[in-house]
């Protein structure tokens, strides 16, 4: 056999060769998901954190109710209150019942949280100054935002959020900076920022998916001014999310978003108007100033060095 013919009989064997069939859940992974299936994979998560947070604060409140009168004593006391009003939970044991079902609801998501932060927000690189200057700015914002709403009068208009703060502060302070301050954010960027904000990154580009989860964080607290205040307060998580790519960035602003609002409640009390507007401006001033040496400062170096080039 020629040489030629060996080659012909090759170049059959090459064209007549055919490539295995791609695995199908390979082909499956590459198909594009339809965004009305993404949205509806969000709101199910959303519903599952709820349900789950619910049955777990219900099923607590109940154990409680049932278990405590039987066992008496001093644990009796710890977990129940009597009145001539009726019975009631003691409001400490209330407000960690309320701590306790929202970090399950945390935890039963954290995984999908976590994958779902890996995936659409990409690590970057920050340092100690970074998280130092998000938090000054994250505190001045959180107690000029709360004294702002306060002189205003607004809060007075909205009987949920009167009602909500009551409940709020019915607990110990240390009980309540627990709750509020710590377990709370924890859960909540989970769902909001970890799930949701990345999910909708998958659908819309540009600022929509920030408006989106903003909206729904301030829907989410269910009146007025809970809804201005956590709507801004989740545009600067979010903006400080995309810079670091680190969900724990989130984690920590909205913690002190809470700790300030909480603290603030209690160390404004001896303040008269004058007073309370001239810690307005000390924090104003002193968010400023973060926010310049933070995100400003940096592009003012950087135009610089290109100048001399």
């Amino acid at each position: 056999m020629t040489q030629e013919t060996r080659s012909d009989h090759s170049d059959d064997k090459k064209k007549t060769s055919v490539k295995p069939a791609a695995d199908a859940s390979t082909q499956a992974s590459k198909e594009p998901v339809k965004p009305g299936k993404l949205v509806f994979r969000l709101f199910l998560f959303f519903v599952m954190y709820m349900i789950y947070k619910f049955l777990t604060e219900t099923i607590l409140r109940l154990a409680t109710a049932v278990l405590a009168p039987s066992i008496g004593g001093s644990v009796e006391s710890l977990l129940m209150m009597y009145s001539d009003e009726g019975t009631d939970l003691n409001p400490d044991w209330s407000a960690l019942i309320t701590g306790i079902s929202f970090v399950a609801a945390g935890l039963m998501i954290r995984s999908k949280a976590l994958e779902y932060d890996t995936k659409y927000t990409p690590k970057k690189e920050y340092d100690k100054k970074f998280v130092g200057l998000t938090g000054l700015i994250t505190v001045s914002l959180a107690v000029a935002l709360n004294i702002l709403i306060y002189q205003l009068g607004i809060t007075h208009m909205s009987e949920t959020y009167e009602q909500v703060a009551k409940n709020q502060y019915a607990c110990s302070f240390a009980v309540g900076l627990l709750v509020y301050g710590f377990l709370t954010p924890f859960s909540e960027e989970f769902m909001f920022r970890g799930i949701l904000y990345n999910g909708l990154k998958r659908i819309y580009v540009g600022y929509a998916p920030m408006i989106m989860c903003s909206a729904l964080f301030a829907i989410y607290h269910g009146n007025g001014i809970q809804g201005i205040y956590g709507f801004l307060a989740s545009l600067f998580i979010i903006f400080s999310y995309e810079k670091s790519g680190d969900i724990r960035i989130c984690v920590m602003i909205h913690m002190l978003f809470n700790i300030a609002s909480y603290v603030l409640t209690y160390a404004a009390t001896g303040l008269g108007n004058a007073g309370l507007w001239a810690v307005f401006g000390v924090f104003l001033a002193a968010g400023a100033a973060g926010a310049y040496l933070l995100y400003y400062k940096k592009e003012d170096k950087k135009v610089s060095a290109d100048d001399k080039n």
